[in-house]
């Protein structure tokens, strides 16, 4: 076990953040793991150490408070971390207008604001020692598809997108890589919770972690799935765009019809 082998999972106690913890700890990196449920944290930590034997250290933050990247920082700098996940994110479903400006203001504070200076300090931290690395930001289909009922987690998303390609060759000037992987519906604690109807695909957490993993630093943006790749492929290059959105909300009506009454 190399002990210089450092990752921060930012949003790592459930869901798709609990699937990168412990692929992650699997691969031998310590970890340095924010979440704001400190409990799940705290159990998750344990099981993960204990089971692979690497060092974690917990910070217990919400990555939606204004100070949340330097805190993430602090951390970062104390050891020779090399992989920053972005996972976190706000993603509320329901029709925009239901929405009040404080649930809008915590997506753009956990989506876009806590990400870009993340990940402006990490890179700058790696540049400034000299380091190699690698930057991996979650995104969403939504990010490229923009289906209702989704609008500011779907414009947050896109924002990823946007920064992450915009930064790719930026970065690599430097050895740093900058990944975002997008995703389709993933079964997750926090998807159920919006109590979708009918029987939605939904990709399994641990698999979405190891592609998005195995593609960091190769490419500006991968899409997992093969399924999701085709769809977006006619979706955005073959059919119109007004015939894309057509299909892409019926979608989203059937899976949360009680939005549409």
């Amino acid at each position: 076990m190399n002990d210089s082998k450092w990752a921060l999972i930012a949003g790592s106690a459930e869901g798709l953040g609990k699937a990168f913890t412990e692929l992650l700890g699997s691969q031998g990196f310590n970890l340095i793991m924010a979440d704001r449920d400190e409990g799940s944290l705290n159990k998750l930590a344990d099981e993960v150490s204990v089971k692979n034997r690497i060092k974690i250290r917990r910070l217990v933050v919400d990555l939606g408070n204004k100070n949340a990247w330097e805190t993430c920082m602090d951390e970062v700098k104390t050891v020779e971390c090399s992989l920053l996940v972005m996972n976190a994110a706000n993603s509320d479903v329901k029709p925009f207008l239901d929405h009040d400006p404080v649930s809008l203001e915590k997506f753009v504070e956990v989506n876009t604001r806590t990400p870009l200076l993340l990940v402006h300090a990490f890179a700058s931290h790696l540049r400034k020692h000299g380091m190699t690395g690698n930057i991996l930001l979650i995104s969403s289909m939504a990010g490229l598809l923009a289906p209702v009922y989704v609008a500011p987690y779907a414009a947050s998303k896109a924002y990823l997108i946007s920064l992450g390609r915009s930064l790719y060759s930026e970065f690599r000037h430097y050895g740093i890589g900058i990944t975002v992987c997008c995703s389709g519906i993933i079964n997750t604690p926090k998807f159920l919770e919006s109590k979708p109807q009918g029987k939605p695909s939904m990709a399994n957490p641990a698999r979405v972690a190891a592609f998005a993993v195995k593609n960091c630093g190769k490419k500006a943006v991968c899409i997992h799935g093969r399924i999701n790749r085709l769809n977006y492929f006619i979706l955005s290059k073959i059919l119109p765009a007004s015939l894309s959105t057509y299909f892409v909300n019926r979608t989203m009506r059937k899976i949360y019809p009680a939005f549409s009454r």
